[in-house]
């Protein structure tokens, strides 16, 4: 029990880092970004007391693929060790990689726009708030452009 919940501390620290802090820049490195994606959305499934099974497993494969696919795959090339995945057989890897990657980012858009909007249970969402979804998706895959503009946020959700 405990050692899950210092998993989750550390994992929690990610949400906690300031938009001037050199460790902002952690965040570009995909695998980074992966664990952030996983902790706001374990962060925001925890605060509405929801299960988070779903979630979890789509974003932890983001985090192996990405590791997998931008820090294990060049470091074998680096020792010779030739992994040679082209063509046809790229094809399966790389739909699977952006599958979970979509997914993991579609959930967790939805999971933070009803989390804010969980704010002002009063206020009538129109079709023009529809497109809030879409801009979030949008923010969360172009992440090397709208991390800086985000982070603040996240800092809030870690409150």
């Amino acid at each position: 029990m405990t050692q899950t919940k210092s998993n989750n501390i550390l994992l929690y620290k990610l949400l906690d880092i300031k938009t001037d802090s050199g460790k902002i820049w952690l965040l570009i490195l995909p695998p980074i970004y992966a664990l952030w994606l996983l902790a706001i959305g374990k962060r925001l499934l925890q605060r509405q007391h929801k299960p988070d099974k779903t979630f979890t497993l789509f974003a932890s494969l983001t985090v192996i693929f990405f590791t997998i696919a931008f820090f294990i795959a060049p470091l074998l090339k680096l020792f010779d060790i030739d992994i040679s995945v082209t063509g046809e057989r790229a094809l399966p890897i790389v739909l699977t990689i952006y599958f979970f990657w979509f997914g993991t980012t579609g959930m967790l858009s939805n999971l933070t726009i009803k989390y804010e909007r969980l704010a002002t249970p009063d206020y009538y969402y129109g079709v023009v708030d529809k497109f809030d979804y879409v801009k979030r998706f949008f923010a969360f895959f172009y992440w090397s452009f709208s991390i800086w503009s985000y982070q603040k946020k996240v800092n809030e959700y870690n409150q």
